[in-house]
């Protein structure tokens, strides 16, 4: 702040010693070195206030080319991002499609593996009643066959005792 006030202290009193300056060479009087370097000082204070402001237009001018180009990058930055989260939306929607897609196949898959089971638990719960019944007849009919091997046993060995008995009567005959 002080050097502000300063400065601008200093701009006014070489204005008003270049104002004196400029009255006395109007009067065609001569200058002093000192009263020269003085006016070459202002010349250039002048410049120097010319060429501030130059710089700061310049200055200005490149902060809001700058600003226009970071809006416009911050603009391409979301459509960019606005596109991406778009395409990641419809890639989602498409991986949920297929996911609900794939879920009813399995479904229907589990389904129909289901039903196989049944049907073929069913089919062999069939085969294996009918393989018992099947047994359970051959069974019967090894135990009928074999009363009857006793009963044809039985048969033979009375038949073949008459035989023994015939042979030794007519032996003895």
């Amino acid at each position: 702040m002080t050097e502000v006030l300063v400065t601008s202290v200093l701009e006014e009193a070489l204005k008003q010693f270049s104002e004196k300056i400029a009255r006395k060479l109007t009067e065609g009087k001569r200058l002093t070195d000192t009263e020269i370097i003085v006016l070459l000082l202002d010349q250039m204070n002048k410049r120097m206030e010319i060429m501030n402001e130059s710089l700061n237009k310049r200055i200005d001018d490149l902060r809001d080319s700058f600003s226009e180009r970071i809006a416009e990058t911050n603009k391409r930055i979301d459509e960019l991002r606005d596109s991406l989260s778009e395409k990641i939306a419809e890639t989602n929607k498409r991986i949920d499609e297929i996911r609900d897609s794939l879920n009813e196949r399995i479904v229907e898959t589990n389904r129909r593996v289901d039903e196989l089971r049944d049907s073929l638990n069913e089919r062999m719960n069939e085969i294996n009643s009918s393989l018992s019944e099947k047994i359970a007849e051959t069974n019967r009919r090894i135990d009928e066959l074999r009363e009857d091997v006793r009963a044809l046993q039985g048969e033979i060995s009375s038949i073949k005792s008459d035989i023994i008995n015939l042979m030794k009567e007519k032996i003895l005959k």
